[in-house]
């Protein structure tokens, strides 16, 4: 099985790196030429299914690339991105001013949880969901699936599939539809490519 992982098209808020969570914002123009640039990347390849976030921005996505495949992208509520609670709409710089301390206890401690939102524990238990899914599902080894969320599942989504250390949730970048490519065949497991970004350079 072959599983493509992508984050979703700009949005405004990436723009002014807002933190967004669960907070439905659509995607900026950018953000809709690069998942025609993604689209266009992928057809070639084959998908079979693809799987996508309840979140507006992730499933406009999905449904461009659905568009150009013939594809319906599938929603999956485990895909959505971290609830951020209070933290929402604001920048980096804003919580860790107006919440000292709390922005590295998140990362640090998987339990902990910003006022009314999620720990990374649910995130890591959701994401643990969705594999269970796909290995049920997918059990071609040829199968091809593409998977459109955002920053944090398709980050937990690499290091479970890879059985890497969650120490390294934060070293690896993942841009805007930025192409990752994981190919599982029986009890092995293979990075193919890492926030491939080739189609947006033109």
């Amino acid at each position: 099985m072959y599983i493509y992982l992508t984050r979703h098209g700009e949005t405004i808020w990436n723009v002014d790196k807002r933190t967004q969570g669960v907070q439905d914002i659509p995607l900026s123009k950018r953000g809709i030429r690069q998942a025609e640039a993604l689209a266009e990347r992928l057809a070639n390849e084959n998908i079979s299914t693809i799987y996508t976030s309840n979140l507006e921005r992730a499933y406009r996505t999905a449904e461009i690339i659905g568009n150009r495949a013939g594809l319906i992208p599938i929603r999956k509520e485990e895909l959505n991105e971290v609830n951020f609670g209070e933290w929402e709409g604001l920048t980096l710089k804003q919580i860790k001013t107006d919440y000292p301390g709390m922005f590295e206890k998140f990362y640090k401690d998987f339990s902990y949880a910003p006022e009314h939102g999620e720990s990374l524990n649910s995130v890591q238990n959701r994401i643990h969901s969705f594999i269970r899914f796909i290995k049920k599902n997918h059990c071609d080894r040829d199968d091809r699936i593409l998977v459109v969320s955002h920053t944090y599942p398709v980050r937990m989504l690499i290091l479970e599939l890879m059985s890497f250390s969650t120490d390294l949730l934060l070293d690896f970048q993942l841009d805007n539809t930025g192409i990752s490519i994981i190919k599982l065949d029986d009890n092995t497991k293979r990075m193919i490519c890492l926030n491939d970004v080739c189609h947006l350079k033109n």
